[in-house]
């Protein structure tokens, strides 16, 4: 399975449809991780499923009504989706580590703080007294609205490679 990830468009929707085009073939489901929910309408259009939540941004309208995180069961691992403003990650990403490990997730997609970042703790960290039993990974696209930084995740069983894109 292979996801397409994006944060952060801010009114540049433009460029979330310039990245899918730079795929050698169509994702199997896209990720939008908040702050420009209303550039993900013609996203719709597309046969492919789209994940979004609410970012700081995504206010007024049906944003109201959007969840700021969600949880999906893929191919064996549990995906925490989430903009990340409301743990603060522009200060650190421990409330947010420390959430997804008492949620069970592995797999942590987040945005807000427009920088690409790709990080692994390994199975055995101790995250707010309990032990990971499996490897936790934590990846943020980057702005695609800003820079045109964009993600992509390949799940197959137990391999888990995310890679950065830029348009």
């Amino acid at each position: 399975m292979e996801l397409l990830i994006f944060s952060d468009s801010h009114g540049r929707g433009e460029r979330m449809g310039d990245a899918l085009s730079l795929q050698r073939r169509r994702p199997d489901g896209i990720c939008f991780l908040g702050d420009g929910l209303r550039d993900t309408e013609f996203l719709s259009l597309t046969p492919i499923p789209l994940y979004a939540v609410r970012g700081n941004c995504d206010f007024g309208g049906f944003f109201e009504d959007a969840d700021t995180e969600r949880l999906l069961f893929l191919e064996g691992h549990t995906l925490l989706l989430t903009h990340g403003h409301t743990y603060g990650v522009k200060s650190g990403e421990g409330a947010l580590i420390a959430h997804a490990a008492a949620l069970g997730a592995d797999i942590v997609l987040f945005g807000h703080t427009h920088t690409p970042t790709e990080r692994v703790l390994p199975s055995g960290s101790v995250i707010g007294g309990a032990t990971l039993s499996r490897p936790m990974y934590l990846f943020n696209p980057g702005s695609i609205g800003y820079e045109g930084f964009f993600g992509t995740l390949l799940l197959k069983g137990d391999t888990v490679l995310f890679s950065h894109g830029r348009v």
